[in-house]
């Protein structure tokens, strides 16, 4: 019975790895994996994204849209730096995007406009690396869904494969926060729910 309720149990928390790199480690870790393993996807990503707190509880709503087309909102629930948050998603449409954009900017969230360039490799065994690219910034995202009972195990086999590509890994929320800082001061842009903001967003959703 022990076994069963294992096996159906949901994979509704992303275990997510961060390790920040060089334009010229990306370049090389790009070339190593195109020689070892499958690249799923390169794409172009538009987000809009709020963080902050209900009931003491931390979250980060995302509505997005990638360069094939895939329109969605996705809620994380966790601290923002941390490696186990819980995650789910729905499905929307392109056209309801800047809607969605609007309501979720009347939670009076800490709100940011992001643009990332995406390359996403399959690892196996359900894992996903992806490089990204924003702007001067370059970053390496190592995740599998999992759940409470396979997260440990999960998390030991991800540790093993950032030291297998010789990665340094963000630790804490200290070097998390560093890292967004920088993103938003060189990549990012905060948006604070005005007509002049959403006509700006709008006009950058174009381009999806």
């Amino acid at each position: 019975m022990q076994k069963t309720e294992t096996k159906n149990m949901s994979n509704n928390i992303e275990l997510e790895l961060r390790a920040e790199v060089t334009f010229n480690q990306l370049e090389k870790l790009f070339t190593d994996l195109n020689k070892k393993t499958k690249q799923v996807s390169q794409t172009k990503r538009l987000s809009a994204m709020f963080l902050g707190k209900i009931n003491k509880s931390n979250f980060d709503i995302r509505v997005r849209i990638s360069s094939n087309g895939k329109t969605e909102i996705v809620v994380k629930k966790g601290d923002f730096h941390s490696y186990d948050r819980i995650e789910n998603s729905q499905e929307i449409t392109k056209g309801q995007f800047i809607g969605v954009v609007k309501i979720f900017s009347l939670f009076n969230f800490k709100s940011k406009i992001t643009e990332r360039e995406n390359f996403e490799f399959n690892l196996g065994n359900d894992i996903t690396l992806v490089l990204v690219k924003a702007g001067s910034i370059t970053y390496v995202e190592i995740e599998k869904m999992s759940n409470v009972k396979n997260l440990d195990q999960n998390k030991s086999e991800l540790l093993s494969i950032i030291k297998n590509f010789g990665l340094k890994l963000i630790k804490n929320d200290k070097e998390f926060n560093e890292l967004c800082d920088r993103l938003t001061k060189c990549s990012d842009w905060v948006f604070d729910g005005s007509e002049n903001h959403v006509a700006k967003l709008t006009s950058m959703l174009n381009s999806y």
